[in-house]
């Protein structure tokens, strides 16, 4: 009965681990497009995703727990292609999850460069003498 119920809650992160991998790709597509409204819809996605996972893994546990340790290893021996496709699922999502990390900080670094090179050509226009702001000459209190 126990073993019913594991196999089922695994095959439920199977699936959920697939549906955060496909929102992983999406993420991608929405970095490279440099769409922010599109990656923070995926953003929300994927937390609900996640926090689906994390129930699964409390159910987990809840079944797992009264479990002498002779149940657990048979059932985990009887379960070991379920485990090694969650874990070739969560490598891919670490996989893509760390290429999207390192986009999004070449952006970052980009757009400080920008920033600076700015900066540092206003100082420099100001050592050429940049023409002072224009006052009005009329006050507001005509």
């Amino acid at each position: 009965m126990e073993e019913k119920k594991i196999k089922a809650i695994l095959e439920n992160k199977i699936s959920l681990l697939q549906k955060l991998a496909a929102q992983m790709a999406e993420q991608m597509k929405a970095i490279d497009q440099n769409d922010e409204l599109l990656l923070t819809q995926i953003l929300d996605e994927k937390e609900t995703l996640i926090g689906s996972l994390v129930k699964g893994n409390q159910e987990l546990e809840k079944c797992v727990f009264p479990l002498d340790e002779k149940n657990r290893i048979a059932i985990a021996e009887k379960l070991e292609g379920l485990r090694a496709q969650i874990e070739d699922e969560t490598e891919k999502i670490f996989a893509v999850e760390n290429e999207c990390e390192k986009k999004l900080l070449n952006d970052k670094f980009e757009l400080m460069g920008k920033m600076k090179s700015l900066k540092n050509g206003r100082t420099l226009l100001k050592g050429y003498g940049m023409s002072t702001r224009i006052k009005p000459k009329i006050s507001g209190s005509i």
